[in-house]
């Protein structure tokens, strides 16, 4: 009976080594995908922060060029006020003498000039206006004509028509009208 138990204490802890064996193989799977993770996610930051530094660069480069460009442009504004400045000292000086010009030859100009009556004026400012109205008559009158000529050609179906029962053959009328001869068939066969 000793030996059966001692045969049993035996198996038994074999089986126990055989469990821990098993155990121990799947703890160091674990571990071992556990150390894949954290290098993956090494990598993804190393990744991302890379992305982040070439992002920043990338901005730092625009602003300046931004920079660049404002400054240009109220450079350019700059100069283009200041040249304002001088066309409009330049123009006050225009007008004042073409003022002094003008009063001078005013007082000639008053006594030299007759004024027209206002009705005369309204009367040929009527009279044109009538001229212009009767201008566009004409063109719709010319446009009239070419339409009811349009309208009044026969047509290329009509034209065969009256080819066929002019009694033309059917070579006849492909050669006037410069068409096939099975489409003037066709055209015939349809109208018959």
């Amino acid at each position: 009976m000793v030996a059966l138990v001692l045969v049993i204490l035996v198996i038994s802890q074999l089986i126990c080594f055989y469990f821990i064996i098993l155990l121990n193989t799947k703890v160091s799977k674990f571990k071992d995908l556990e150390k894949r993770q954290d290098q993956l996610i090494r990598e993804m930051d190393d990744a991302l922060a890379l992305y982040l530094v070439e992002m920043k660069e990338e901005n730092e480069r625009f602003i300046k060029e931004l920079t660049k460009v404002k400054q240009t442009e109220l450079n350019n504004n700059e100069i283009n006020a200041s040249t304002l400045d001088m066309m409009q000292r330049v123009d006050e000086k225009e007008s004042s003498l073409k003022n002094t010009v003008e009063n001078t030859n005013l007082h000639s100009a008053v006594e030299q000039k007759a004024f027209v009556p206002k009705m005369k004026a309204k009367n040929a400012y009527k009279k044109q206006k009538a001229m212009t109205v009767n201008q566009k008559e004409p063109q719709k009158e010319v446009e009239t004509q070419i339409q009811k000529d349009i309208s009044s050609l026969p047509s290329f179906e009509q034209k065969v028509l009256k080819l066929h029962d002019e009694g033309k053959t059917i070579d006849e009328i492909a050669k006037i009208t410069q068409k096939g001869k099975t489409e003037i068939e066709l055209l015939i066969k349809f109208h018959a």
